[in-house]
């Protein structure tokens, strides 16, 4: 395979990847205020499920407001940027679902925690930041790939 475009020469890099964008049928390549706001919404959502998973053991009605911020957070953040940078969104995928499989090890845990030795709300602040952890480390690798451009 060549990297020579028969009517240009060669091509560069930022050139190569909006013609894959273009093929892929995506938007062009994102700019750096894209994986900026793209960061800032997996970390925003990340602190939400940290929050919301603490509020839901303490009352059950918690439940629907939580759930309602959190789309309400990926709705705007689908509206909020032109385009993913490019690998961001398996790395967003990542960090969420982690985010999310920290809930049940945290819930557990807390919960055995109560019926053994009690809480103090320090149980609930390790609790919020451990859920909350895998996607503000997905945000920080996004925002990193989107400054190296």
């Amino acid at each position: 395979m060549t990297t020579e475009n028969p009517t240009t020469g060669p091509l560069d890099r930022t050139e190569a990847a909006r013609l894959l964008a273009e093929v892929e049928g995506r938007p062009p390549v994102s700019s750096t205020r894209d994986a900026r706001v793209f960061a800032w919404f997996a970390a925003v959502i990340a602190v939400v499920m940290g929050v919301g998973t603490i509020a839901i053991m303490f009352t059950n009605w918690a439940m629907v407001p939580y759930l309602v911020l959190l789309f309400a957070v990926i709705f705007w953040q689908r509206r909020s940027i032109g385009a993913s940078p490019r690998g961001s969104s398996r790395t967003y995928l990542w960090g969420v679902a982690g985010s999310g499989a920290m809930v049940l090890v945290v819930v557990t845990g807390l919960h055995v925690i109560r019926t053994t030795i009690g809480l103090t709300p320090w149980w609930y602040l390790l609790g919020a930041v451990l859920v909350a952890v895998p996607g503000l480390v997905a945000a920080a690798r996004i925002a990193r790939r989107g400054t190296a451009r």
